[in-house]
């Protein structure tokens, strides 16, 4: 197994919007930047985040074939 460490990060989302992609580094910047934009979007909910694990699988065997020249 191969484990390795990231700092920690958090996000913020609005389910009616695109996905997030800015990681915040702190916990109040990152509510500081949902609070600013449930202002300027009034009635939108801004949600915040904090990434606790990712998971990633590796895997991939890739297979080429060749065709031999075989005629069909």
């Amino acid at each position: 197994m191969n484990d390795r460490a990231e700092a920690v990060f958090w996000i913020v989302w609005n389910p009616e919007g695109r996905n997030p992609r800015f990681r915040h580094t702190t916990e109040p910047s990152a509510i500081g930047e949902a609070e600013r934009l449930a202002r300027e979007h009034p009635g939108q909910m801004f949600i915040v985040l904090e990434a606790k694990a990712a998971r990633l699988v590796d895997d991939m065997i890739r297979t080429t074939f060749d065709d031999l020249n075989i005629p069909f």
